[in-house]
């Protein structure tokens, strides 16, 4: 989808944006959680290094 035609959507009409993300979160709900998961854990695991690197 064309970048510029989503931002002259959200400009002009954000009820209609809203619903077009709306859509997205839902099609790609098991991937978004999943990134989400791996950010986390990554999160985790740079600490946990960085934590063993101290000691």
């Amino acid at each position: 989808m064309d970048l510029n035609f989503l931002n002259d959507l959200k400009k002009e009409d954000k009820e209609k944006r809203r619903e077009q993300n709306k859509r997205y979160r839902q099609k790609y709900k098991e991937l978004l959680n999943l990134k989400k998961q791996r950010s986390y854990h990554q999160e985790n695991l740079e600490k946990k290094i960085a934590k063993n690197m101290t000691n």
